[in-house]
């Protein structure tokens, strides 16, 4: 399952590091593990250590633990040698669906280095399966409650060119951020989504684009699972993430209009994107063009069909201590004041696109309005006692 996405009290490394007491805050706080409940833990090898808190805790807390270790080596061979004719979805994914929680970190040390080379075709092959089986469908109507927990990984940090320790620093920081005030600043922007018309989009690489919200569920993730949330229909309501931090919902699929651009980013294989651009007409994402990694993003794109391109969710980070670097592509999307619009698949989100794959684009230093009303100036969250009442400045047309 992926991405189902804690509230943590203590920051910096040497926090991160007490695997103990971050696997109370996980199983505790987070997850709100009950006596009896059946915790699925999934993860990596380089997350091991963690795994091991967090089951070792869940026991603490009168729950039944189970472990789901996954390697690189392992997730690169099915990925590149099962036979084309025996890609199904995972049945592993059946059995979650009968737990009580998901407690997921990341299962890939070096995603990079695994999807190498994969063909777009069969990317899509495994997408369309996994798509085929119902999985998704059936996640709403489980018990299952999630938490993902982001894991830092010197593989992904060298990747990005990212300082590593600092990059780990800020991880466990994001995961010990103060949630009260996230949790004050989330619910102040749902209000406004819950009964906005129209969320407008600018930045100064050149993006400017509206979506009509169109009534649909707006998620808050603050990081923690109340009693109240565990209660709710949604999966999504019932999911959390570390760091977290994240307001997110979606948009009427034909409303999106405008233009779509960013500097850096990269492809799900690593690849870079950069200078991209389109235009955004009846919400379908047109005439894609980019300095590099235009023909890449396109093949990707061109082999889940043209569902994947239309945009149909958004997403607003208001972590203050996760920070993107547009320079380096790294654009956590809860950092705060960091604005993502996504194409493809978001029915698990209140949509109705059920393509088989898609994309997140970030959009750095971005400007939002809803209804006029401004949330965010130039990549900074603007706090609901100022929140403008004047339509966001328009961008200069590149």
């Amino acid at each position: 399952m992926a991405c189902v996405s804690g509230l943590l009290l203590l920051a910096g490394s040497a926090f991160g590091q007490n695997y103990e007491q971050v696997a109370k805050q996980i199983v505790n706080t987070s997850a709100g593990v009950k006596p009896g409940d059946a915790v699925v833990i999934t993860g990596g090898q380089h997350t091991l250590p963690l795994m091991e808190a967090v089951a070792v805790e869940v026991a603490r807390a009168g729950g039944q633990p189970s472990m789901w270790l996954t390697t690189d080596k392992v997730a690169r061979a099915i990925n590149m040698e099962t036979p084309e004719s025996a890609i199904q979805a995972s049945k592993a994914n059946n059995m979650a669906l009968l737990a009580d929680v998901l407690i997921s970190l990341p299962t890939l040390e070096d995603s990079r280095a695994v999807m190498a080379d994969l063909s777009a075709a069969r990317r899509a092959k495994f997408g369309q399966v996994a798509a085929a089986s119902g999985f998704t469908q059936q996640l709403d109507a489980s018990k299952l409650r999630g938490v993902f927990v982001s894991y830092p990984s010197k593989s992904y940090a060298a990747a990005q060119q990212l300082d590593y320790p600092a990059y780990e620093q800020m991880m466990w920081g994001g995961i010990g951020a103060d949630y009260t005030a996230i949790a004050g600043q989330a619910e102040q922007l749902k209000k406004l989504l819950d009964t906005g018309k129209k969320i407008h989009i600018t930045s100064p690489s050149g993006t400017d684009l509206t979506m009509d919200l169109a009534g649909r569920p707006v998620f808050a993730d603050d990081g923690a699972l109340s009693t109240a949330d565990q209660k709710e229909k949604l999966i999504y309501n019932r999911s959390v993430r570390l760091p977290g931090g994240l307001i997110y919902g979606t948009c009427q699929e034909t409303s999106g209009t405008g233009r779509l651009e960013f500097a850096n980013d990269a492809i799900s294989d690593g690849k870079p994107l950069k200078g991209f651009k389109a235009d955004l007409k009846n919400g379908q994402v047109e005439n894609v063009r980019a300095d590099v990694g235009a023909d890449a993003f396109k093949e990707q794109m061109t082999a889940y069909g043209p569902s994947a391109l239309q945009v149909g969710r958004f997403s607003i980070g208001l972590n203050p201590v996760m920070k993107q670097d547009d320079a380096k592509a790294y654009h956590p999307n809860t950092a705060a004041g960091m604005v993502y619009v996504s194409s493809g698949n978001n029915s698990l989100y209140g949509g109705q696109n059920k393509a088989t794959g898609g994309y997140s684009y970030p959009i750095a230093n971005a400007t939002v309005d809803i209804d006029g009303k401004v949330v965010v100036r130039n990549g900074q969250l603007v706090s609901p006692a100022t929140t403008s009442t004047m339509p966001a400045p328009k961008k200069s047309r590149k």
